[in-house]
């Protein structure tokens, strides 16, 4: 029996929801609508004003845009700025749209639709704090294609919430059961075309199509670059290769790249800042704007920091805003004034203050541990600051660190903090450190949330299975040439799985530890 995903189903199925989509009409709050039909009757707004007030209305400015899109069809014109979308239309027609979408509260929007929106807004962050500088006279052209670059998966997000939350899943790891990365590959490229037919079908900015061009029709030019900025280290030989293949710095230097360099850096940072999907796009970024990749990250990380406090209200408390989970900043003190005042994610326990994260002193301690050449006069020290790094930095009450070890090809505790004498004490195993079923579902994520209900609960070594503390754990694996050199284990907060910012430093934790692990043994 073939393997291969049914071509001529995908097709079905894209021809069904290309339908559905274009004959959806998302609706806006109630007190959204308000405040822009006030807007629109005021004279003393100019026009630049006017847009600026839609779009912190992404809905709104979509439907503006697809409404002046079907009159510029008929021209054979492209809308480019939402000035220009509003211009087209007139002010009458604007207010008759505004009083005809749906109207909803704000809690009947499902929350995966919601959360989108989000990382729209966030990806204009992005982009004003990336690009507004370097190419101010398109900016109006790209602050448009940047909202409403994911447009149409607003429409199947708000349809079928379940998938949203589904490619959340996979992002953190979770791959479901029975279905293969081969068909996961060709349900997203089905997915890049639905979007771009359906970005057609509205008539939606050029620059947006040009991005969804680059991922389907053109993927093997932006792999070529993808493959040059990888190589950051080198930067007279980056800018070699460019002057080598003309094709490819043409492309590489299109505005319209903007849009797809700051709507990847979005979705990267909501499932995480630390994975090699966020980090090519910082490094296409860097590429782009020719500069080393660090100074990218940084104004990245800054960029959703400030986007970040745009967005909070006591409205956007139940989502993810991606600057909570910045872990690793060159202002540590900022990040720690943003979290007083944007909400832990999920259902979490707020914990007393002598269990809080630490964010300054665990940067110290991971600065420590990435240190070239290694400081630590023996492997013991060098363990001792990645304890200290997880009990005084995370804040994490029970946590150990076990090694791989050679002879008996186990994973061996080396240091712990918060267990009692007779568990997981130094020198007990916790489970293989070589090939095995259990390892590749280990290597198969940056961090593991585990619990008794867990799916794969049961596949875990014994060790992990019994120890009193099942309610809820992390397992963040350190990984080095596709074999494990070392597995931190960390307890949840009061029986609950920990907040989605502490894992993510947990998983920057581990990156530390590696290049510790690494750099001690080559001094060695």
């Amino acid at each position: 029996m073939s393997t291969h995903p049914d071509i001529n189903a995908y097709t079905e199925v894209i021809g069904e929801l290309r339908q559905k989509l274009n004959a959806c009409v998302l609706p806006i709050t109630r007190c959204q609508r308000d405040h822009l039909l006030e807007q629109l009757g005021s004279d003393l707004l100019s026009i630049t004003e006017l847009t600026h007030q839609i779009m912190r209305v992404p809905v709104a400015a979509l439907h503006i845009c697809r409404q002046a899109g079907e009159a510029a069809r008929k021209r054979d014109v492209d809308v480019l700025t939402l000035e220009q979308a509003c211009s087209l239309l007139g002010t009458q027609r604007l207010i008759n749209l505004l009083r005809e979408l749906p109207v909803v509260e704000h809690d009947q929007l499902p929350r995966p639709y919601r959360q989108l929106l989000s990382i729209s807004e966030h990806a204009v962050g992005q982009a004003q704090g990336l690009f507004a500088n370097r190419i101010a006279r398109l900016w109006q052209e790209m602050s448009l294609a940047t909202l409403l670059f994911l447009s149409p998966l607003w429409a199947l997000t708000y349809l079928k919430p379940h998938l949203f939350e589904q490619w959340d899943r996979l992002n953190r790891g979770a791959l479901p059961e029975g279905v293969t990365r081969t068909r996961i590959a060709a349900t997203t490229t089905a997915g890049f075309q639905l979007v771009q037919l359906v970005a057609q079908d509205w008539w939606l900015p050029p620059w947006i199509l040009q991005g969804y061009r680059s991922l389907n029709d053109h993927r093997r030019t932006m792999v070529k670059a993808l493959h040059v900025a990888r190589d950051s280290t080198h930067p007279q030989e980056q800018l070699a290769r460019l002057d080598a293949d003309r094709d490819l710095y043409r492309w590489l230097t299109q505005p319209a790249n903007g849009v797809l360099i700051a709507s990847g850096l979005a979705l990267g940072a909501h499932s995480n800042w630390y994975t090699s999907h966020t980090l090519r796009w910082q490094q296409l970024a860097a590429l782009y704007l020719n500069c080393d990749v660090p100074e990218a990250q940084r104004l990245s990380h800054e960029n959703a920091v400030e986007n970040a406090r745009t967005q909070y209200q006591a409205v956007t408390q139940d989502l993810l805003l991606p600057a909570a989970t910045l872990p690793w900043t060159e202002q540590p003190a900022a990040i720690e004034q943003l979290s007083a005042t944007l909400p832990l994610q999920g259902n979490v326990v707020e914990q007393p203050e002598q269990t809080r994260a630490r964010p300054a002193h665990w940067r110290a301690l991971c600065l420590q541990l990435s240190a070239t050449p290694s400081p630590f006069e023996n492997l013991g020290a060098l363990l001792d600051c990645a304890q200290q790094a997880l009990q005084d930095g995370l804040g994490a009450e029970r946590s150990w660190i076990a090694l791989a070890h050679g002879a008996s090809a186990q994973l061996v505790v080396r240091s712990n903090a918060g267990f009692a004498p007779d568990l997981f004490s130094s020198g007990s195993r916790v489970g293989p450190s070589k090939n095995s079923v259990w390892l590749r579902w280990l290597s198969s994520a940056a961090c593991h949330s585990v619990s008794a209900s867990h799916l794969q609960f049961n596949q875990l070594p014994t060790p992990l299975q019994q120890h009193p503390y099942t309610t809820a754990f992390h397992l963040a694996p350190v990984m080095h040439n596709q074999q494990v050199l070392a597995l931190i284990f960390v307890a949840g907060e009061q029986g609950r799985a920990l907040s989605h910012q502490r894992q993510q430093a947990l998983v920057k934790t581990a990156q530390c530890l590696h290049k510790a692990l690494v750099q001690f043994k080559q001094r060695a």
